[in-house]
């Protein structure tokens, strides 16, 4: 899983943090099928969130 903030720098990072870094988390060590689906397959949530560019879930 890759994806990339549009319109923010590395350094601006921590102050635009949002839902997905939890739901990475609980998905990656909970084994939350529900955080998964925002990661996993060609509709997960974050494709379809403006908010991210050059998106890569099959790595």
């Amino acid at each position: 899983m890759m994806a990339r903030r549009a319109h923010t720098g590395h350094g601006e990072m921590l102050y635009s943090a949002d839902g997905y870094i939890t739901a990475w988390l609980m998905w990656q060590l909970k084994g939350d099928v529900n955080a998964q689906k925002a990661f996993v397959g060609k509709n997960a949530e974050i494709r379809t969130n403006p908010n991210y560019q050059d998106i890569k879930t099959d790595l």
